[in-house]
């Protein structure tokens, strides 16, 4: 999935970054034999791997930043010195924000910038634009639905710095304290194919309500948050007409996703044995 989401999106790049594809490594591969011993102990297990590029982290002035703003102050000292916590990216969470707590609550909350999930409301304390956020995943998810076939399912989007000096400036998202960055897709190990007619749909809206809060909900009260909806749909729908052929069958499929996912997530399925 990893190679076909890549060879999509190089016929129609967006403002997107997918970690280059190297090599798959099987549990029975000859590759293991000399490399095992190089991995932490815990790891040192054959298994199915992919070799790709590695997403840039954040550098130590942009880490500390973020735990001088929202890590517990009990903790501050030992995430600061925390080597796991320099491998810092961030999940940009557009359909979430956070829960209020207490002072005390929060003492005794757990804090890592591994993967660290940067909320709505953090979004806007740090004045970082949900708006151009959105209007990328929106482009990305047309790309991945209509070009790769791919229904994204547990498809992860992160904020991390550029890699080397091949992005343009106009790609590159600017900020005070996360300085130069970029969005990110990885993780594609649960994707599976989608077809182009309802029946995919349907599959992409369950995976889209799967997923972590990434992308904006429908149907909030926050004025800001339906705005935001309003922007990815409008993105979504224009991305994707400029993929799909307006007079082919599946021109529809777009407007039928976007209904399905303002009915909200999908009922589950009950089966019942049947007693004679």
């Amino acid at each position: 999935m990893h190679r076909k989401i890549l060879g999509n999106a190089t016929i129609n790049p967006s403002r997107i970054r997918i970690p280059a594809y190297h090599q798959y490594v099987p549990p029975d591969d000859t590759w293991w034999d000399e490399r095992l011993c190089r991995f932490p102990k815990t790891y040192q297990v054959p298994c199915n791997s992919l070799i790709t590029d590695r997403i840039p982290k954040f550098p130590k002035a942009v880490r500390h930043s973020l735990i001088d703003l929202y890590c517990p102050e009990s903790l501050k000292p030992t995430i600061k010195k925390s080597v796991p916590d320099q491998d810092c990216l961030i999940r940009p969470y557009l359909g979430k924000r956070r829960r209020l707590r207490n002072p005390e609550q929060s003492k005794l909350q757990p804090f890592s910038l591994r993967n660290y999930p940067l909320h709505l409301d953090q979004i806007e304390e740090l004045a970082l634009d949900p708006f151009v956020m959105t209007r990328i995943m929106a482009e990305t998810l047309a790309e991945i639905y209509w070009r790769a076939h791919v229904d994204a399912n547990d498809m992860e989007l992160v904020l991390a710095p550029p890699s080397g000096n091949n992005a343009a400036q106009s790609d590159i998202m600017k900020s005070p304290i996360l300085g130069d960055h970029l969005m990110w897709i990885l993780d594609f190990d649960c994707c599976k194919h989608m077809t182009l007619d309802e029946e995919g749909v349907e599959q992409a809206r369950a995976a889209f309500y799967k997923n972590d809060p990434f992308y904006p909900r429908p149907g909030r009260d926050n004025v800001t948050d339906q705005r935001l909806w309003n922007e990815f749909k409008n993105r979504f729908i224009e991305a994707s007409q400029a993929i799909l052929d307006l007079e082919s069958p599946q021109a529809h499929l777009p407007a039928l996703w976007i209904e399905l996912v303002e009915q909200g997530p999908p009922r589950p399925t009950h089966h019942f044995n049947e007693q004679n």
